[in-house]
């Protein structure tokens, strides 16, 4: 059984131009998944805007519960144990983190790589195993923390990590 993978997703600020996060959602090695929103910083407002988005995240909602980027990157310290992490999207998400590192003049201590080559190095397809779950929406189209929970459940499904590691809704 393969270590317990950290697994990310974000929401942009601009899904035609994106430029920095406004969410993040990622699992931890105790297979839990934490969600943050982000307070923007005033340099990637003086550039760019915060569009409508799927999820109705406005700027109001990041001030009022969102977390400093220099938060967030305490958080990822402590948590990832990792020289890689994983993502539907990588591309996106590097610049998102590239972007929540820049701001802090730092540069990341993990590197993105795509999820569906995590799990072809175990053998797995990841879009059929998703369909075989019975699940007929994109991986792409799924809210961050299902499309989290989607990629943990899948990897406990095909034994590459412990199922009993899994936290479950009741």
């Amino acid at each position: 059984m393969a270590s317990l993978p950290i697994f990310i997703t974000a929401v942009a600020n601009s899904s035609d131009d994106p430029a920095f996060p406004l969410l993040f959602t990622w699992s931890t090695l105790e297979a839990q998944v934490k969600e943050v929103l982000v307070i923007p910083d005033d340099e990637w407002l003086e550039q760019h805007s915060i569009e409508q988005n799927p999820h109705d995240l406005d700027e109001q909602q990041l001030y009022e519960f969102g977390f400093e980027g220099s938060d967030i990157l305490a958080e990822w310290t402590n948590e990832f144990d990792t020289d890689v992490i994983y993502a539907l999207d990588p591309e996106l998400i590097t610049t998102l983190v590239d972007a929540t590192y820049d701001i802090k003049g730092l540069d990341p201590s993990f590197e993105v790589q795509s999820i569906h080559h995590w799990f072809e190095e175990q053998g797995i397809n990841l879009s059929e195993a998703f369909e075989e779950q019975g699940r007929h929406t994109p991986l792409h189209l799924l809210a961050p923390d299902e499309l989290i929970i989607q990629l943990l459940q899948i990897a406990a499904e095909h034994g590459l990590i412990d199922p009993s590691d899994l936290i479950t809704e009741e």
